[in-house]
């Protein structure tokens, strides 16, 4: 993943703002679209671009507090404020989802008719444009920044692509045979959907606010890099953390007893810029011990006391 260098959130801010004012524009053309055709496909899709536009509030305010520098106060930052309205928009997901299926179970007890197909067709198939051309947007900053709200905003709406073409089957189903219950499945499709994109954002949100170490091929590389060095006789104990915004990385690395301490805070350096070239946006904290030395490792604590999660 790609990190953008700190003070540059411009992009976050920009891709944050589209998307609050596309949930506006997609909540105006579903509600007119549910009012017209009752249908509760509809209701689904309006639901979720409601929701959309209260993640896209979180997200915009999410990214302005993530992409402030550090202060006395906030030495490490506020990168994890991206996560956390990741996490909102995960509950906000949840509970869109549970109203829906509230609403399912109501329509099967009480079936509706649905009206003017057509206009509910339309007015989906044009929000499907619009969104297609935010995701486009999304997809750039994410892979340019790697903000993680961002990308929860682009999987939901994503979703929401998907969540459109459901509904326009349905619509064509109910149209084409006269039968309401098609319209009630597709909206019961699209609950289960949101509950699914809900653990998921979730679990990702919670994995970057308790501080999970990044991917073990990311691992390696920091350790081949690090021993690539001539002068490096070993390392342990490395921890990474991932904020959203920045990454951390924490290492101890073994030289020749040897070496003076100017000569150690040279090879520290050289290893840093070299780091620095493969993980840009990065702290990195560097303790510099003799080679040999025994003593008490985080690395024997960890292999004695747990397992991989």
């Amino acid at each position: 993943m790609t990190l953008e260098p700190p003070g540059s959130g411009g992009l976050r801010v920009r891709a944050a703002m589209a998307s609050l004012c596309v949930a506006g524009l997609l909540i105006v053309l579903k509600m007119l679209a549910y009012l017209t055709t009752e249908s509760a496909g509809v209701l689904s899709s309006l639901m979720d671009s409601m929701l959309d536009g209260l993640s896209a509030t979180v997200t915009l305010i999410g990214v302005r507090a993530a992409g402030r520098p550090p202060s006395r106060s906030y030495r490490f930052g506020r990168g994890k404020a991206e996560p956390l309205a990741a996490l909102a928009q995960a509950a906000f997901i949840l509970g869109s989802a549970v109203l829906l299926c509230v609403e399912v179970a109501d329509r099967i007890v009480t079936t509706r008719q649905v009206r003017f197909e057509a206009w509910g067709i339309g007015a989906l198939a044009i929000a499907s444009v619009i969104v297609v051309g935010l995701i486009a947007l999304q997809r750039q900053v994410v892979k340019q920044t790697g903000s993680i709200a961002i990308q929860a905003d682009f999987r939901h709406y994503v979703g929401d692509i998907g969540i459109n073409l459901a509904v326009i089957l349905g619509l064509i189903l109910t149209s084409l045979t006269g039968i309401m219950l098609f319209d009630t499945v597709f909206a019961l499709i699209v609950a289960v959907f949101l509950l699914v994109t809900s653990w998921g954002v979730g679990r990702q949100a919670l994995r970057l606010l308790l501080d999970r170490e990044i991917p073990q091929g990311e691992r390696n590389a920091i350790r081949a890099c690090v021993l690539a060095h001539p002068q490096a006789r070993g390392m342990h104990d490395l921890r990474t953390r991932d904020s959203g915004t920045m990454r951390f990385i924490e290492l101890h690395l073994e030289l020749d007893g040897a070496l003076t301490l100017a000569q150690a805070h040279e090879i520290t350096d050289q290893i840093e810029t070299n780091l620095r070239q493969d993980f840009p946006a990065t702290e990195i904290l560097i303790h510099q011990e003799p080679a040999g030395l025994d003593d008490q490792r985080l690395d024997q604590r960890i292999a004695e006391t747990s397992q991989d999660e």
